[in-house]
């Protein structure tokens, strides 16, 4: 238990280190500034998530092929690469690359990190201690993005490549500090992981029902949250926020979004999964619609939107965790996690053009509107919550 109480407190430093605060506030802005429109911005952003869909799959074999530990801590130089690149982008052009490098980038953490942590549970038969672990290590890592956040915007002000430059330098530590973390043996038991095996294990999450339609679910639902955040920053600009206010704010927002991940365990204890992702999604998709009248209510949606978003997001991984065995456990997130950000790019492309010829808040209020309806009607059809009991299904 000591063993693993030293290892989960240094992975709770890799995400402190890894929270990229410093860039939130005003990556938007940045790019505005360098003659992007919004349809522009909606669209650069969006690539970032084609980025994942061509990243995902070798990714998460590297993970599982290679080890998880090693897996994180290339995701983390290669993300200080495109936080450099970023500061340097003057043209649509190079801001997509960019997003679209982010995206290849961080999906060296997607599945590996989600796949790390409940490996080295399993190695301390401590599963059970999922969802709350991966809820506070969540929190410290939107605690620590709120303080760099408060940063952000001071740093853009005195010179606009300070945030990429500290970020870049703050995420290669976080790629140091994961060097440092056991390769769980969970994972290393398994040798010799194959492409035969990591087809496998794409073809359980594709083709069980319960996983499939719940994946479709979740990306639904969790698409609305990810394209809200094309749109904080120039809804705050539009309401009298500046570049330096944009840091606190963030820093709040960061703040709403650990308040979430902590809140997620006992929200699955007391309302369950399905009805979480029935209820929050309405619930969205209710203050987004009271801010498309309402628009002095725009920065409180964006408080609600981050909660929402990370307590689907660890109660999603915990369900996907529960029924997924170690060998492949890497490939098969980041074949969820390709799936959700095919998703996820159409939703933020549609949002941005809604957005140019109504306004952000109709654009996303719409998104959450439908996101509800599709949820409610898949689970008419067939609904993969009947049945909650964890089960791991194997993937050889």
């Amino acid at each position: 238990m000591t063993s693993l109480r030293s290892f989960l407190y240094r992975f709770y430093i890799y995400r402190l280190l890894t929270s990229e605060g410093f860039v939130y506030p005003i990556l938007t802005v940045h790019a505005l500034a360098q003659g992007l429109d919004l349809a522009g911005v909606g669209l650069a952003a969006g690539t970032f998530f084609l980025g994942t869909l061509v990243g995902e799959i070798p990714t998460g074999y590297i993970g599982d092929r290679l080890g998880r530990r090693n897996g994180l801590a290339l995701g983390a130089a290669l993300v200080s690469v495109t936080h450099v690149g970023f500061a340097l982008a003057d043209s649509l052009a190079g801001f997509i690359l960019c997003w679209s490098f982010w995206g290849v980038a961080a999906t060296f953490r997607s599945g590996s990190t989600d796949a790390w942590l409940y490996d080295t549970l399993v190695d301390a038969e401590a599963t059970s201690r999922y969802t709350n672990v991966r809820g506070q290590s969540t929190s410290v890592f939107y605690v620590a993005a709120a303080v760099t956040a408060l940063c952000g915007g001071l740093l853009y002000e005195s010179w606009a490549v300070l945030p990429f430059a500290a970020a870049a330098a703050m995420t290669t530590l976080g790629g140091l500090v994961v060097l440092t973390l056991p390769e769980p043996d969970a994972h290393t038991s398994a040798e010799g992981f194959s492409p035969s095996e990591a087809v496998d294990a794409l073809t359980t999450v594709l083709t069980t029902s319960q996983l499939r339609i719940f994946v479709v679910i979740s990306a639904v639902v969790l698409a609305v949250p990810e394209t809200i955040e094309v749109f904080v920053q120039p809804v705050a600009l539009s309401v009298g926020f500046t570049p330096t206010l944009l840091g606190p704010l963030y820093a709040g927002l960061m703040i709403a979004a650990a308040v979430g991940s902590a809140l997620a365990a006992p929200i699955a204890e007391r309302l369950g999964i399905g009805a979480w992702f029935t209820l929050g999604a309405a619930g969205l998709a209710g203050v987004l619609l009271l801010a498309s009248t309402l628009p002095v209510v725009a920065v409180l949606v964006f408080f609600v939107s981050r909660s929402a978003n990370t307590v689907s997001d660890t109660l999603g991984s915990t369900y996907l965790n529960n029924r997924l065995d170690s060998q492949g456990r890497a490939t098969a997130l980041s074949g969820v996690s390709m799936i959700q950000a095919l998703i996820f790019v159409l939703a933020r492309s549609t949002g941005g053009a809604l957005a140019e010829v109504t306004t952000p808040m109709t654009a996303l209020a719409v998104l959450g509107m439908f996101a509800t309806f599709t949820v409610l009607l898949i689970r008419a059809l067939v609904d993969p919550f009947e049945s909650q009991t964890a089960m791991s299904l194997p993937l050889r």
